[in-house]
């Protein structure tokens, strides 16, 4: 994936970011690999909520730049940031596959329209 990826991540709790990055750029990958066009970059951050207390505390937002200029976020706050990461992707996916689609319906309304005024 050519997509470049900004990587924050707050936490004391986590004794390796290198597996977390690299967790990430992978399921990051495979969210966008269809949608790599449509993307400009991506910034990925994790954050402990609780620090060392117990709980639901692991926070993973993600915030795609699309070439139009446009922002697409997901976030999610599960027990573990590795299952933060994934849901954040999945939901990233989708709401960038309703985008990527809301964009064909508006391209094909605009060529049908020409198309009826020139008849």
């Amino acid at each position: 994936m050519d997509i470049p990826i900004d990587f924050v991540i707050h936490s004391a709790s986590i004794t390796e970011p290198d597996s977390l990055r690299t967790y990430a750029e992978r399921r990051l990958a495979f969210a966008l690999d269809r949608f790599e066009n449509h993307a400009r970059c991506v910034s990925v951050r994790i954050r402990d909520i609780n620090g060392p207390r117990r709980g639901v505390d692991s926070r993973c937002s993600i915030t795609l730049t699309l070439r139009s200029g446009r922002h697409i976020e997901a976030e999610s706050v599960t027990a573990w940031p590795f299952a933060s990461i994934t849901l954040a992707a999945k939901r990233l996916t989708s709401t960038l596959r309703r985008e990527v689609e809301k964009t064909r319906v508006s391209v094909r309304r605009r060529r049908a329209s020409r198309f009826d005024a020139g008849a």
